[in-house]
């Protein structure tokens, strides 16, 4: 398990992973490593997951939201604090920024986050079975080049997956910067069973149930669009 060190098939191995390696040339490294970061996750198994299983009361006691490469947390932890009630699951896969987040939860004193290290297609298998009122992808990376498009959080097979992991009537909130991955979501969604609830090229203003993370307020004094689409799991008759 990438928390003890040992690799186990479909998680993400703090070891051994590319996302941890010190490779600054590398495109696909999202910050840079941080010595701490494998320490201070394995030291807080209170928030820090390497098996929802033993959290197992956490995932039954209340209601439940998703989301899905949370970054250094600043959306989800404007979202926990607002909803003391809601459980929320967050999912990154970047072992550093990993260790951001998980500080700030703890400075924080939020109880109501569990943090899961690791990629959605791997963890996908472990989540499969929980269900959520609502998943959120925030700025998503836009994998810009068309040859890697399989690579987008937004494909469909991706949206049928997290649509099988919400409840019914559950929301998919997505929010991004880039028309590329915009247009996509909206083709991509068009092959799944989803339906388009909403769809805002220019999402200007933050309805009560949202966040403003620092990344989306850079965007927003740069006057730079924020796209959001929301779909919603369809009622099964």
């Amino acid at each position: 398990m990438y928390l003890c060190g040992r690799l186990r098939e479909g998680h993400c191995d703090i070891r051994s992973s590319h996302l941890y390696a010190r490779k600054e040339s590398d495109k696909t490294v999202r910050s840079r490593f941080k010595s701490w970061a494998k320490p201070y996750l394995e030291s807080h198994p209170e928030f820090v997951l390497e098996d929802i299983k033993k959290d197992d009361v956490f995932f039954k006691d209340a209601p439940l939201s998703l989301e899905i490469g949370s970054g250094k947390g600043g959306f989800l932890l404007q979202i926990a604090e607002k909803n003391p009630e809601r459980h929320y699951l967050a999912l990154e896969r970047d072992i550093s920024i990993c260790g951001t987040f998980a500080k700030k939860i703890e400075e924080k004193g939020l109880s109501n986050i569990r943090l899961l290290p690791g990629d959605f297609d791997n963890l996908f298998e472990m989540i499969k079975d929980l269900r959520f009122d609502e998943i959120f992808l925030n700025f998503s990376d836009p994998w810009p080049k068309k040859r890697h498009a399989k690579r987008r959080l937004t494909t469909a097979s991706r949206l049928i997956n997290m649509d099988s992991l919400l409840n019914e009537e559950g929301l998919i909130k997505i929010k991004t910067d880039n028309d590329v991955l915009y247009e996509f979501t909206l083709e991509e969604g068009n092959k799944t069973p989803l339906k388009l609830l909403s769809s805002l090229f220019d999402y200007d203003a933050l309805d009560r149930n949202d966040a403003e993370s620092e990344y989306e307020a850079n965007f927003r004094s740069l006057h730079k669009p924020i796209h959001r689409i929301i779909y919603q799991k369809q009622r099964r008759i």
